[in-house]
């Protein structure tokens, strides 16, 4: 068995024990097998791109176990390092240049996850009436949504019957009449940034959330 086997096996082995914790209700466990799996996925990641190696099967790998994680992180209702992590994992896949190699779909999964876990995160924060931080929330929340917009669009158009399109299609339904959508680009400052390369919107976005303390 080669190497690579036996790393797909390993893998699907533990994200499969993770889906059963998920499925029995043990969310803390589920949180720290997941995060475990997610820096493994990391590690592995950051190695084999300074080896100079393919990196198309450890993207897929690091992709899907960011997703375990923040769904996991959503469940025991940590919503600010849930959304701190499907940042961050959009962001490497846009810093190591691997935009191309994840599925639309693994995105929108991930956009979502970021964009409610926002939602969640500025409702818990409530109005504390200061003018810039409102403002900071509402440029996250028309960033995450333009580009949840997107890669709604790019997975409807990749496979019309992918699951995550149901929710994804209600919840940019139901925001649709607030303008915080942008499309076909999106203005970031002075420039218009195709949602297909989104690096400095989030970088954008990482820096507005933690001037709100929201990203950890």
């Amino acid at each position: 068995m080669t190497d690579n086997t036996s790393s797909m096996r390993d893998f699907g082995t533990q994200t499969a024990e993770i889906a059963v914790l998920l499925q029995t209700g043990d969310i803390e466990q589920a949180v720290r097998t997941s995060g475990e799996l997610l820096a493994e996925s990391d590690n592995t990641l950051r190695m084999l791109r300074n080896e100079h190696k393919p990196l198309d099967e450890a993207v897929q790998q690091f992709i899907e176990a960011a997703i375990l994680h923040v769904h996991a992180l959503r469940l025991a209702k940590a919503v600010n390092d849930a959304f701190s992590c499907a940042i961050g994992a959009l962001l490497t896949v846009e810093v190591y240049g691997l935009t191309t190699a994840v599925e639309p779909s693994r995105k929108l999964r991930l956009y979502s996850f970021a964009l409610t876990s926002a939602i969640d995160s500025f409702d818990r924060m409530g109005d504390n009436g200061d003018p810039s931080l409102e403002d900071h929330r509402g440029y996250i929340l028309s960033y995450l949504a333009s580009l949840l917009y997107y890669y709604y669009k790019a997975t409807a158009a990749a496979d019309p019957e992918d699951s995550s399109l149901p929710e994804a299609y209600n919840f940019l339904k139901a925001i649709q009449s607030s303008g915080a959508i942008q499309t076909p680009t999106i203005k970031l400052g002075e420039k218009d940034v195709d949602p297909a390369s989104p690096g400095p919107l989030l970088v954008d976005i990482m820096g507005r959330s933690a001037a709100l303390g929201l990203y950890a």
